[in-house]
């Protein structure tokens, strides 16, 4: 009892690495880590992008900077990692967010076209990466990898994404397990964070459409989409001393919408009609 006080949900002066960081639940991942005290690295290979966020990270203070690097590639990752830390001195928290932008046109076809740079970007990157950044999170004797899943590792949404993305995130969520083994003995922590529906920070929302968020609402528990801080909530907490004793576990945050029983809920849909309740209307 006399160690609690030593225990803290903040991560002032962690430093951080986030990959495929500079928009979306990435940058939400970067926000949320600088605001619980963190210094973040933001990886990407839109260096415009990064750019513009280690900006904005940077107006509330600490360390905050931009590594442009493709992480399909081997000399990418060593250039993430070395980057971030010669720049903060160390390394404590490596967050795996990165993946390939979806191309629908693949959606439902048994084409391997983009296994190739799935298996480079969600899987070979997160390898390569926690390999390198193992030896630096060791030594920080706070050190944590999460990675980012998707709840499509353990069910099937064919018209939204496709198989190579589908079997890299269940692969993931392996590496997860088999990653917390291996480094287990180094004191590195190792869980990752699977999302559901979630509803961009930028752009078009997917509950924009009164449709689709009266189907939301019938369909998951908490009756919303996620957002880009939901998620980073997660990694925060699983990146704190909150989490000291969890490693190996994936995390789901879907509001609930994994445990509903899928029939009820269509039926419920299904009633609906095409016509959102009059609650949504705007």
């Amino acid at each position: 009892m006399n160690d609690v006080h030593k225990f803290r949900s903040d991560l002032m002066g962690m430093r951080a690495v986030v990959t495929g960081g500079a928009q979306g639940i990435g940058a939400a991942i970067c926000l949320g880590l600088k605001r619980a005290g963190a210094d973040v690295a933001v990886a990407d290979q839109q260096g415009g992008k990064a750019r513009a966020l280690a900006d904005k990270l940077g107006s509330l203070g600490g360390v905050s900077f931009a590594v442009q690097a493709d992480l399909s590639t081997a000399s990418g990752c060593k250039e993430v990692i070395a980057n971030a830390v010669s720049s903060m001195g160390g390394l404590d928290i490596l967050v795996n967010c990165a993946a390939p932008s979806r191309d629908k046109a693949l959606l439902g076809k048994l084409t391997p076209a983009d296994w190739d740079l799935h298996q480079k970007i969600v899987l070979n990157a997160a390898v390569q990466l926690s390999d390198l950044a193992s030896e630096h999170l060791a030594m920080s004797g706070h050190g944590v990898i999460v990675n980012i899943s998707s709840v499509t590792s353990s069910s099937i949404a064919i018209d939204q994404c496709t198989w190579p993305y589908h079997v890299s995130k269940a692969g993931l969520d392996q590496l997860t397990r088999w990653l917390a083994v291996r480094f287990g003995e180094s004191g590195i922590r190792v869980n990752a964070v699977s999302p559901g529906l979630v509803d961009r920070d930028i752009g078009h929302k997917l509950s924009d459409n009164l449709e689709h968020r009266a189907i939301i609402e019938a369909i998951v528990p908490l009756r919303r989409a996620g957002t880009g801080e939901d998620i980073a909530k997660a990694v925060v907490f699983l990146s704190s001393d909150q989490a000291a004793y969890i490693t190996g576990q994936v995390l789901t945050v879907d509001g609930g919408l994994g445990v509903k029983e899928v029939f009820g809920a269509a039926l419920k849909v299904n009633q609906l009609g095409t016509k959102p309740p009059e609650s949504n209307t705007l």
